[in-house]
Order: structure tokens, then sequence, then C-alpha cells
């Protein structure tokens, strides 16, 4: 490494490590063909060398490199002795054939590695897909139960049926875009804000600001992300026909804030209407109504509290995250 020379294996030596510095097989696989140093103390290179010039006292080197198959040298197989002496040709050729055994071991052990991380990666792929079906699986059966529902409570809040396709299509298409953003992450998470942003886009080209949305960036998964869309999009339509975007001097807040309660986060989202109609409590319950004050509760746990103040529509909603995705990320 940058700082020491380390003997995967030794006979006779004694020791298991030098500092670089002091490295002789460095120095020699640098060299062309075998190197064979027949005494080291004739040789300038090394004469001075500690290992030459005390302990263990060598004189004779050679030693084959041992070289990746792209001509990188990753060390060397050598041979050393107290005394100066030769190598026979049989014995040059024994040393270079070992080096080149070391080194097809070594190519073998990567290509088994290689190998096996091939396999856990296409394990994983197939892990993915599989849960990526179950979680498609119970997306759709959620979408379909959520469809029925918006027409069964569309067509008994509605009075006739030209009344009721403008709403139920008003609907499918903000549950259309949630699912969307969802998509976009195999079905996993969308952001807030952009949930947000799906429903009161049309008021963004307004040359005088029309809503405001402030809070930290938060993904929600995709149980809690379809019904706050359905929820942001039946608070959007009714400012729209009764509320603050009513009229052009209105404007509505949509804060947000992540708070922990007894280790278990949960969203704080708020929505405030301004500058609108005098607000009255409605005297029959929508399907509007409904979802804010029976369905949120019911599928995302949350408490939800809804105030008709006579400046402006007041919500609330305290929900708990859902953290555990059920396909893992990338």
């Amino acid at each position: 490494d940058d700082r020491r020379q380390w003997f995967k294996a030794e006979v006779g030596l004694g020791i298991r490590e030098t500092p670089l510095d002091r490295s002789i097989c460095l120095n020699a696989m640098l060299r062309p063909g075998l190197p064979v140093v027949r005494d080291l103390t004739e040789d300038p290179q090394f004469a001075a060398n500690p290992l030459v010039t005390g302990e263990p006292h060598l004189r004779f080197y050679a030693g084959a490199v041992l070289r990746t198959p792209e001509g990188l040298p990753l060390g060397a197989l050598c041979v050393l002795d107290h005394v100066p002496r030769e190598l026979t040709e049989d014995q040059a050729f024994t040393l270079t054939t070992l080096a080149q055994q070391v080194m097809s071991q070594l190519n073998l052990r990567r290509s088994i590695a290689e190998r096996d991380d091939v396999l856990e990666a296409s394990r994983k792929v197939e892990e993915r897909q599989s849960l990526l079906v179950r979680e498609l699986h119970h997306r759709v059966k959620n979408t379909l139960a959520m469809v029925q529902a918006l027409v069964g409570a569309t067509g008994r809040s509605t009075g006739s049926f030209d009344e009721f396709y403008r709403s139920f299509s008003d609907r499918i298409t903000s549950l259309a875009r949630t699912h969307g953003l969802l998509t976009e992450d195999y079905w996993q998470t969308a952001p807030l804000r952009e949930i947000a942003l799906n429903e009161l886009k049309p008021f963004a080209e307004s040359r005088q600001p029309r809503f405001m949305l402030l809070g930290p960036p938060v993904e929600l998964a995709a149980d809690l992300a379809v019904p706050v869309g359905m929820a942001l999009h039946e608070l959007t339509t009714n400012a729209v026909r009764y509320g603050a975007l009513s009229v052009a001097e209105g404007y509505v807040e949509v804060r947000w804030t992540l708070n922990k309660v007894e280790g278990v986060r949960k969203l704080t989202l708020e929505w405030k209407e301004c500058g609108g109609p005098l607000v009255a409590e409605p005297q029959h319950r929508g399907f509007g109504s409904t979802l804010l004050q029976r369905v949120l509760p019911m599928q995302c746990n949350a408490e939800v509290e809804v105030r008709y103040d006579k400046a402006g529509l007041r919500f609330r909603m305290d929900a708990p995250l859902i953290e555990q995705r059920l396909v893992p990320e990338y």
C-alpha cells in the first residue's frame, strides 16, 4: 500500500511486512523480465538497504512480478537468500510458472467475487420486481375502492347528471395527478408541495399572488398521498366556488410542519383562506366535508379540525407519516 509492503505468505524470513522504503520487490519489479540480483551488496540500488546492511542480511533476490491482465503490477513472488547465488534455467521457469499460478488464483477469486456481485444484484432486482407487483396490486385495489367511493359519494351529493359528471371528472383528474406523481417513484412517495401545486396551479399565473405554500420538503407515502391529494382538491374546489378563490382579492395559505410525538413523526397540514366572502357553516354535508371530517381520520389515522370562520375557512390535519417503503430505493 502507500506505506508498507505486506507478505501474503512467507517461509523462512520470519517477518510479515516492511516499510515501503525498504522494499526490494518494489524496485526490482519495475525492471523488465525476471529480476534476479546475484549479490545485493554489489547492486547500487540495494547495497544500502537496511535489510542488506543489517538483519536479516539479505544477499540474493529473484522475484517474478504478479501482474494483472491489464498490466498492473500488484507485487512479486520472490526467493531470497543470505548468500549470493544464481538461478538455473529450470528454477527461473519454475518461479515464473508459480507466479502465473498465483495470478490465476487471484483472477479466479476476482471473477468469483464479480459473479457473486452479479448474482446478488440479480436477486435484488427479482426481489424488487416481486415487491413492485405486490405494491401495484395493493395500489390498484385501493384506487378502485377510491373510485367506487367517489361514484357513490358524488352521486349522493349532486342533483343532476351534468353536475355529477363535472364533479366526478374533476375528482378523477385530481386522483390521476396524484397517482402520476406516485408512479414516477414506483408507487412509493410523492412530494407534498407537488401535490398541492397540482390543485392550485391554475392560480399560479396570476399577477397577484393567490396562494402560498409554506413548509419543508416532505415525501408522502402512497396511502397518505392519495387522501391528502383528494382533500386538497376538495378544499380548492370549495374555495373556487364559495371561498377565497371565488373573488379576485382572495388568497389561500397552505402551511405544513413536521413534528415528532412519542417517537412518531407527524405531519401537520393547515389550509387558511383570506380575503374571500363571509363564510357560514353549510346546511348539509357534501362529499368534500365527508372526506375531510370522516375519510381522513379513518384512512390516515388523522386528527382533523374544520372551522368556518367568517374571515375564511380553516382546515387543520395532524397525521402520522408512513415511514416504511415497501419497495426499497435504488
